[in-house]
């Protein structure tokens, strides 16, 4: 390259940076609605620095220890407080709260006690011919029954209890919302929950029921109660959890007969035994 190229070469590139200095300084032209123009400087265009002056230096940011103390940053996240009580369920017979249920529950549930009443009743309460149905029906399923618990440690029963408590919770508020006359009785037929449609229906005291120790077979004349404790030996250790249909008669306390149709569904705990029966009573009319 000789020397008349390197001048040329010189000359075009001061020209080019006087034209990007000009460039960043003239005002953009913007019009209005009314036809005039009004001038404007673009932001990007702004904030470029002019040719030799050194650009304003940031500031850093602080560091989080000025924005957050030390004590918020070990602090563990956690939900605001709240005034309001929790609501557990809509029936108030059945008030424990969730933590009260696990706290509560320290011994496996003895269910001997449950059966031991039960043939003393159907001993005094039945001929020998539905006797030997109901027992050829507890027989049915017994063998299943003991298989399966034999195997279980005191702290899978006391689990088992606390599931089953657990589970009232919930199907109080089931109770609550659908209207049905319901009653939730264990394996044994004793009753732990009963709705006020229930109530209503048989003129039973839900209190009395649960509180006195009452169960589902008491409430039934003789044939309904045999025919329930066949339908449930069939059913008792299905794989499914379908509900069972029939017809049974209840007794209420003053001993009148309130014909019904009839359904119950048997839930299973983790291990695979039933652990609760849920039946809805609807009367024949």
């Amino acid at each position: 390259m000789n020397v008349h190229q390197q001048h040329q070469n010189v000359q075009y590139a001061n020209i080019g940076r006087h034209q990007q200095e000009s460039w960043k300084r003239t005002p953009l032209m913007r019009g209005h609605s009314n036809g005039s123009l009004a001038t404007t400087t673009h932001p990007a265009i702004a904030a470029l620095p002019a040719a030799g002056v050194p650009a304003a230096v940031q500031p850093s940011p602080p560091p989080l220890s000025q924005i957050v103390s030390s004590e918020e940053t070990s602090r563990p996240l956690s939900r605001p407080p709240t005034s309001d009580p929790a609501v557990y369920g809509l029936n108030p017979v059945y008030s424990l709260s969730p933590a009260e249920v696990y706290s509560s529950v320290t011994e496996p549930y003895k269910y001997y006690n449950g059966f031991h009443f039960f043939f003393s009743h159907i001993s005094s309460r039945m001929d020998k011919k539905n006797i030997m149905r109901v027992s050829r029906a507890i027989a049915h399923f017994r063998p299943s029954l003991v298989a399966l618990l034999r195997n279980l440690t005191r702290e899978d029963l006391v689990f088992m209890e606390k599931s089953l408590q657990r589970a009232l919770l919930e199907y109080e508020k089931l109770i609550g919302f659908i209207g049905t006359p319901t009653v939730v009785w264990r394996r044994s037929g004793e009753i732990v929950l009963v709705g006020k449609e229930f109530s209503i229906l048989t003129q039973w005291d839900r209190q009395q029921l649960i509180s006195g120790k009452r169960f589902i077979f008491e409430l039934m004349d003789v044939e309904s109660a045999v025919v329930y404790w066949e339908q449930f030996a069939v059913h008792a250790f299905e794989n499914s959890e379908h509900a069972v249909m029939s017809e049974c008669k209840l007794v209420r306390p003053d001993g009148s007969i309130v014909p019904c149709a009839f359904s119950f569904t048997i839930k299973r705990d983790l291990f695979g035994i039933p652990m609760a029966v849920i039946g809805n009573f609807l009367p024949i009319l």
